[in-house]
């Protein structure tokens, strides 16, 4: 059973123009996890081979060195090609990651299941599992 309740909803691009000076315009951050304010995951998906953009980039950045030792984001990838329906974000893969000020490159793509239950043992974390 899917979580969306609405998937034409979930479609609907937001506009920002009007909300905008020069470069600097709303972005967003496609997927969130918080556990018991103790671990923070923020990722962003993106088609294989799509990069982030740097405004994102800086932004998921700024957010995880705010928050603290255990925060991460995520860059998380897919080769879905059918635009009628929707990323299963369980069948996407970590590229890369960003923890403790720097960004690392993976040398082979992991599940995201799989990484996230990863750092919920390392930051020992119950609840950081799937």
């Amino acid at each position: 059973m899917s979580l969306i309740r609405n998937s034409r909803q979930v479609r609907q691009s937001i506009d920002f123009t009007g909300v905008e000076n020069s470069k600097i315009h709303p972005t967003d951050i496609d997927f969130v996890l918080e556990f018991d304010n103790d671990i923070l995951i923020i990722g962003e998906v993106k088609k294989e081979g799509v990069k982030i953009p740097l405004g994102q980039r800086l932004v998921l950045q700024r957010i995880v060195d705010r928050w603290g030792d255990k925060a991460i984001a995520l860059k998380v990838i897919h080769k879905h090609n059918d635009d009628n329906t929707d990323i299963p974000l369980k069948d996407c893969f970590v590229d890369s990651y960003y923890v403790h000020h720097k960004w690392y490159k993976l040398q082979r793509k992991h599940s995201l299941v799989d990484f996230v239950n990863v750092i919920g043992k390392k930051w020992d974390n119950n609840k950081c599992k799937f």
